[in-house]
């Protein structure tokens, strides 16, 4: 298992990293090339420096996986009660494209179940792209449900088909090894 710790201020630009090396990843051929190659680090370093270091919402936490030498190895940003109807929002989950298939996407969902609390009567959900199978069929192991097919706000140029995955009792993630 990673060791996990709160996500600070100070995270922005490595969380910016990750998130910017997993997009490149998980989106070649599906995002345009010249956003991935150019632009994603700078667009994600000014979303992180604001949302870890500006006036972020009072609630809102992020959770970090790291390595043993204490690289970030994974991260989650989560919004509590984003959602009347879906509940809590994990806006971001994203773990290193090497260490995929090891157990830290699982484990960092977990540690948002834990964080939230057993008296978190919500349910949890996050969206995916429809052309990213590799993480439709993770969220399916774990149990999601996919409802609500829409379309990303426009990224990197485009706009993209996407399914928003619920856990209806989030305590069900606790349950997978």
């Amino acid at each position: 298992m990673a060791p996990l710790r709160a996500m600070v201020a100070a995270d922005a630009d490595a969380v910016a990293l990750l998130h910017a090396t997993s997009w490149r990843s998980a989106y070649r051929g599906i995002v345009p090339d010249s956003f991935l190659d150019h632009d994603v680090f700078a667009e994600r370093q000014a979303v992180w420096r604001e949302r870890l270091q500006g006036e972020a919402a009072a609630t809102a936490f992020g959770i970090v996986a790291e390595d043993a030498a204490g690289r970030m190895t994974g991260f989650a940003y989560v919004l509590p009660g984003h959602d009347p109807v879906c509940g809590t929002l994990v806006d971001n989950l994203h773990v290193h494209p090497d260490l995929k298939g090891g157990g830290i996407g699982r484990q960092l969902l977990q540690a948002v179940v834990r964080e939230l609390g057993p008296t978190h009567a919500q349910p949890l959900h996050l969206w995916v792209l429809d052309q990213n199978e590799p993480a439709k069929r993770f969220y399916a192991r774990l149990g999601a449900e996919f409802i609500d097919p829409g379309t990303t706000p426009p990224f990197g140029g485009v706009c993209l088909p996407e399914w928003r995955c619920i856990w209806r009792d989030p305590a069900v993630l606790l349950d997978h090894a």
